[in-house]
């Protein structure tokens, strides 16, 4: 019985430390680990630093040999561009000798076919077709619809044009290229805007067609342009080189006489247009008595030039003409 007792005893006991004998194996299993495994987490620690700053040096490193080459390559290319560029800008120098070349030889045709044009204008008036009688004059018989876009108005606008050199050509014999100094002014004006309006003389019944066309708007830019240039010519010729405001004045008002004593010469019909060189010339004197009388009053002066100074400004500014001589 006793024995009996004694083996309770030790099975109660055994139940009663298996529990500890299961709690104290996990505990073991959680216990801190030794000091080696710290100082050994710590080196591998301190070895991934070491690594890392490592590996910033050689990126950085290449990043420098990346720059390096990079500038380097970009010199070469540089290099290379400029001396490509002097080809290029040999070749574009060239290109455009060519096309200088071409235009230069479409203007002398063109210049060509104009001038026989003029001819056939007392038969077709200033019309296509007398341009296209002037190209197949001169052996240009297809280029009339390209090379002739406005028309009439190009025949007008090469008359004009020859006109205004002819006279400045004149002019400038007449004083040495403005050298030498004119006696009288006045009658110089005169005697150059009659010597104009004389080129107009073979082409006097079919020149209010050459004004209508002159008149139109697309057309005005070209002959504002043309007027507007050749009064200066003659204002610069006749010994105005003033810079003062009535500068404007005069010029503005050479055109105006000259548009109309060119109206006036339309309607006469007095032997040798006699009636037209009469009404030039009181106009030009007129236009100096005014002058003169204005210049009395300082106030109403000012107000007549700024007017006529804004209104050529303006012109002058719209055709981006200018009128510096030296």
């Amino acid at each position: 019985m006793a024995n009996v007792r004694c083996l309770q005893k030790l099975i109660r006991l055994q139940k009663l430390l298996l529990p500890l004998s299961a709690q104290s194996t996990r505990l073991s299993a959680i216990q801190p680990r030794p000091l080696t495994f710290l100082l050994a987490r710590s080196y591998v620690n301190e070895e991934k630093t070491s690594n890392l700053d490592d590996f910033r040096a050689r990126e950085e490193q290449r990043e420098k040999e990346r720059d390096a080459a990079e500038e380097a390559a970009a010199k070469a290319a540089q290099k290379e561009a400029g001396a490509g560029g002097g080809v290029g800008s040999t070749g574009t120098g060239a290109s455009g000798q060519q096309d200088e070349a071409k235009q230069a030889k479409v203007n002398a045709i063109r210049t060509k076919i104009l001038d026989a044009a003029l001819q056939h204008v007392p038969q077709h008036g200033w019309t296509r077709q007398a341009i296209v009688q002037g190209a197949e004059e001169s052996g240009y018989p297809s280029v009339v619809h390209g090379m002739f876009p406005e028309g009439g108005f190009a025949l007008v606008s090469h008359f004009n044009g020859k006109c205004n050199a002819q006279l400045v050509e004149s002019l400038q014999e007449k004083t040495r290229d403005g050298k030498q100094e004119v006696e009288d002014p006045l009658d110089f004006l005169v005697q150059a805007v009659r010597q104009r309006l004389d080129m107009v003389v073979p082409f006097k019944a079919q020149w209010p067609q050459a004004m209508a066309l002159i008149a139109q708007p697309q057309h005005a830019p070209t002959a504002l342009a043309q007027v507007l240039t050749l009064v200066d010519d003659i204002c610069y010729y006749s010994g105005d080189r003033s810079v003062d405001f009535g500068w404007y004045t005069r010029r503005v008002g050479l055109a105006t006489i000259m548009k109309m004593t060119e109206l006036y010469f339309l309607q006469d019909t007095s032997p040798g247009h006699a009636q037209t060189w009469e009404f030039l010339k009181n106009r030009m004197d007129e236009a100096v008595q005014l002058q003169m009388m204005l210049s009395q009053s300082e106030g109403m002066t000012h107000t007549f030039q700024r007017s006529f100074n804004s209104a050529f400004i303006t012109a002058r500014n719209i055709l981006g003409l200018g009128y510096n001589r030296n």
